[in-house]
């Protein structure tokens, strides 16, 4: 899945770059896109959030199985340790090269080196980063990975006031929906007029904690449906049943996003309060619709196995973090950073061919050596990294 996103994203910014998307709040920059190509093109943003969602899963998981399972609390310290050596040496490679190469004019100081290296370049304005322009999502990543056993702590004494596992998922579940609500409402805030376009708030990672906490309540509705299945909600049922049912509906949400009524769909301008809220509410939804069949305990679905587990989109998945981080860059080293400088299928051809050879070089050379180092560290887990559950004999209902 998440080799489907990153290629979802560099189809966006690929789009973008070769004049595909309309832009015109850039002087200098401006272009009139492409029509409804440049309009597919730009909502194929509807894939960033599953990166979000992920997070949420996958990190949440081992926690919310303690809460509602009993299984033994993911360490602080390693998980810490595995999140700081899965993510930031190759970044700060990345970095590295892009500073050198696109930004070294810009630099003034220490400050402005040392700023992006601890991902703190997103709180201010003016400290954009060229050729690494997408890292503001990794800060909010950064962010959640950071806060993670604190929220996980506040939501494991929520829950202990349940009766039994659905009234313990229930609690986590709402105050998960208010996070949700607190995301929207900052999200309102960054549209205001008063903002201004791209304000640096944009990027902070409150507007966004929203998607992260969906992928924690598929995680908590996961571990919830192992635990007393016959308790999962009708719909969650449904989707068991018919998983592919939420990829069709992921559908719908992506192409309602391309042809809403609200401001203009298919420019890269900054949106108004109406469009904005109501990308927030597609773009959240596409998430939790493209990850949701991937959690559902035994559910199989041909179709989305066919798209995921086939050997390209594998590698794809495994060398995923390394597209993310170069593909942009990519795009710079071959036009210069300037806009429309290639047609679009010439641009795409270059940016996916290159992005796949750096991000291959970044995975066997940098990210897998930097994930074994857990070991020199002492920091590697002695057991399973993911809880599995261990059934208490008094919960019957579990067969």
């Amino acid at each position: 899945m998440r080799g489907l996103a990153a290629l979802g994203v560099l189809l966006t910014h690929v789009g973008l770059y070769s004049a595909q998307v309309a832009l015109t709040e850039f002087p200098g920059f401006e272009q009139p896109g492409n029509g409804f190509a440049g309009v597919l093109l730009q909502q194929l943003h509807v894939s960033l959030p599953i990166f979000f969602v992920l997070s949420g899963v996958l990190l949440y998981r081992p926690w919310v199985l303690a809460a509602l399972g009993g299984t033994k609390k993911p360490g602080v310290k390693p998980y810490l340790w595995r999140r700081a050596l899965r993510t930031l040496p190759a970044f700060w490679v990345t970095l590295a090269v892009v500073l050198i190469a696109f930004n070294s004019e810009g630099i003034q100081n220490l400050w402005h080196v040392v700023r992006p290296f601890l991902l703190l370049h997103v709180y201010e304005d003016q400290a954009f980063v060229f050729g690494l322009e997408q890292s503001w999502s990794l800060s909010t990543e950064i962010a959640f990975y950071a806060l993670l056993p604190v929220l996980a702590w506040a939501l494991h004494r929520v829950a202990r006031g349940g009766a039994d596992v659905a009234a313990k998922a229930r609690r986590i579940l709402l105050v998960l929906g208010v996070v949700v609500v607190a995301g929207f409402g900052f999200a309102a805030y960054t549209f205001t007029e008063s903002m201004g376009s791209w304000p640096i708030e944009d990027k902070w990672p409150l507007k966004w904690m929203g998607f992260i906490a969906v992928g924690m309540a598929l995680a908590t509705l996961s571990a919830a449906a192992e635990l007393q299945p016959e308790k999962s909600p009708s719909l969650y049922r449904f989707l068991s049943r018919k998983p592919a049912s939420a990829w069709a509906a992921a559908l719908v949400v992506y192409l309602i996003a391309c042809f809403q009524p609200f401001g203009d769909s298919g420019s890269a301008n900054y949106p108004d309060m109406a469009q904005g809220m109501v990308e927030q509410v597609l773009y959240l939804s596409f998430g939790l619709l493209a990850v949701a069949p991937l959690t559902l305990p035994n559910a199989r679905s041909r179709l989305i196995d066919a798209v995921l587990t086939n050997p390209v989109m594998l590698y794809l998945g495994r060398i995923s973090y390394g597209l993310y981080l170069w593909h942009i860059a990519i795009i710079y080293f071959w036009n210069e950073g300037t806009f429309g400088a290639d047609g679009f299928w010439k641009l795409l051809a270059i940016c996916l061919a290159g992005s796949i050879v750096a991000a291959t070089l970044s995975y066997y050379l940098i990210e897998s050596p930097a994930m074994r180092l857990r070991e020199k560290l002492g920091k590697a887990p002695k057991e399973v990294g993911v809880a599995t559950l261990e059934r208490p004999e008094h919960l019957t209902s579990v067969r």
